[in-house]
């Protein structure tokens, strides 16, 4: 998993005085409320209806970087929390650096009490795929359905991001727009689905449909680095753990992941009992790209 999340977000910003796009949900307005869990105070909306479908967003990404098309698919049957990990956004962090994938779960478990839900519907992408792993086997009875979207197992079990996209995503001197392609297929289609997405993010920011809290620390940046590369590649024990997941759980990726390939989720669905295994067109960032269809996907999985 990158910072692609944070990299769509900085490209966007300037399409909207270009005049680029339009709000895919005119009239709806993100109201950002605050939420005591633990010792640090986490940023959140909610927007939608129908029973709770937290959604947990990847590597130093905010709640103002979900494509707007994807939420737009998930709130006529779903009830959205949204909301910036710890150290990310508006969310505030502790001093000493408590950020693991296990943590940033126990931090998703708290939201969701301390908003008053005994149990939820949980959703991560990349990183927060991660994240929701560790939701589901360190916190079971809060969960009722599990969505893993571009995920890592972790540990000698994972496969592989090649070594040249590692190296460009990582890599400061690599231009943003550069970076931001990796979530997207190196084609015509992808090119144009990249576009696509950051012209509604942007429309959604400058109307207030999404938050506008683009802005993660470099030192929450250095922490949540650590917790999925470190520390995630040196983790046996989540992947042992799905074996006894008994909630239902859907595992979804894009045919041309480069970033988290497809085989990862193949590998997670094999582990994880009578699990769902989808694959739509797009790379990374193909719950963007396939917005419609993945939520659609997802609508029906819920039922």
């Amino acid at each position: 998993m990158s910072k692609l999340s944070r990299y769509i977000l900085a490209f966007a910003v300037p399409l909207v005085s270009a005049g680029l796009a339009a709000p895919a949900h005119a009239g709806f307005k993100a109201e950002v409320k605050y939420a005591q869990v633990g010792e640090i105070k986490m940023a959140y909306y909610t927007r939608g209806q129908g029973d709770p479908l937290i959604m947990i967003m990847g590597d130093t990404g905010t709640m103002g970087a979900w494509d707007p098309a994807l939420l737009d698919a998930l709130d006529d049957e779903n009830t959205l929390i949204l909301f910036d990990n710890r150290g990310c956004g508006l969310s505030t962090d502790t001093a000493e650096d408590k950020t693991t994938m296990a943590q940033m779960a126990d931090d998703t478990a708290g939201l969701l009490k301390a908003l008053g839900h005994e149990k939820a519907n949980v959703l991560g992408w990349s990183m927060g795929a991660r994240i929701a792993q560790q939701v589901v086997i360190r916190h079971p009875d809060m969960v009722m359905h599990a969505i893993f979207a571009a995920p890592n197992p972790g540990g000698s079990h994972q496969f592989k991001t090649a070594k040249a996209v590692e190296d460009a995503i990582n890599d400061p001197k690599v231009p943003v727009l550069d970076k931001a392609k990796y979530a997207f297929p190196d084609s015509p289609a992808g090119e144009l689905a990249m576009k696509q997405a950051l012209d509604r993010i942007a429309a959604a920011r400058a109307s207030g449909e999404l938050p506008n809290d683009t802005a993660c620390s470099e030192e929450a940046a250095q922490r949540q680095n650590r917790a999925r590369t470190t520390l995630w590649n040196a983790d046996e024990g989540n992947y042992e753990a799905l074996a006894n997941i008994k909630v239902p759980a859907l595992v979804a990726d894009g045919r041309d992941d480069v970033i988290d390939p497809p085989q990862n989720a193949s590998i997670i669905a094999a582990q994880v009992p009578f699990a769902w295994l989808a694959l739509y067109e797009g790379g990374h960032a193909f719950l963007y790209q396939s917005a419609e269809k993945f939520g659609a996907t997802v609508n029906l999985f819920l039922k």
